[in-house]
């Protein structure tokens, strides 16, 4: 896949999150030596409070990583190229594998950027899309329902009414609106809706 533009996690967020693996993976690094040390010496208890440790650590590092660097938008300027989470949404759920679906430009009716109510508001009450944020709505887990409440979507959909959809936070804002744009010149009459104010270009251009 040849990309003429591509749209990921903005190089500041990116640096910044570096720095924190980074130190984490060094720590999970002592942590395990600790764990070895303790054993040697026959201090179980410590051993199993270094263990915990270092899982929480290589823990939090994995989720880091997937949730900074997983993820893309791209164009080849025939075709628009999702690369996303397999549960939709978040990083750290059940599922941290990634899949990748390929859209033809050509065939977007729709796009839609904002929150989760935002796009409820502006696509069909039986969609794939608010199916499946009411199973997270309804989620015992107060920071998952926080996560999905606040984060910016990009919510893509074909003339068939086929949906695509996918987290945008922190991503590169001008790449995101140079795909946007790609889209409306390969389909003049894309209809384009934004709450974003991130996206203050294309919010003009929905008006």
């Amino acid at each position: 896949m040849a990309s003429s533009v591509k749209a990921c996690t903005n190089s500041r967020y990116r640096k910044t999150n570096i720095v924190i693996i980074t130190i984490l993976s060094l720590l999970s690094c002592f942590a395990l030596v600790m764990v070895i040390y303790n054993l040697i010496k026959g201090s179980y208890l410590f051993s199993i409070a270094w263990f915990i440790a270092t899982v929480l650590a290589s823990t939090y590092v994995l989720i880091r990583i997937n949730t900074v660097f997983a993820t893309y938008i791209s164009t080849d300027r025939m075709n628009l190229f999702m690369k996303n989470w397999n549960n939709d949404f978040l990083p750290y759920d059940y599922d941290n594998k990634v899949k990748i679906v390929e859209i033809p430009l050509n065939e977007i009716s729709k796009v839609l950027i904002g929150t989760k109510n935002f796009i409820k508001r502006n696509v069909a009450p039986d969609s794939d899309f608010v199916k499946n944020i009411r199973v997270l709505e309804k989620s015992k887990d107060f920071y998952k329902k926080k996560t999905i409440s606040s984060m910016d979507i990009l919510y893509v959909e074909t003339f068939e009414k086929e949906c695509y959809y996918m987290p945008i936070v922190k991503f590169d804002t001008r790449n995101v609106t140079k795909i946007v744009q790609m889209i409306q010149r390969i389909n003049p009459e894309l209809l384009i809706r934004v709450s974003s104010r991130e996206y203050r270009t294309l919010r003009m251009a929905s008006k």
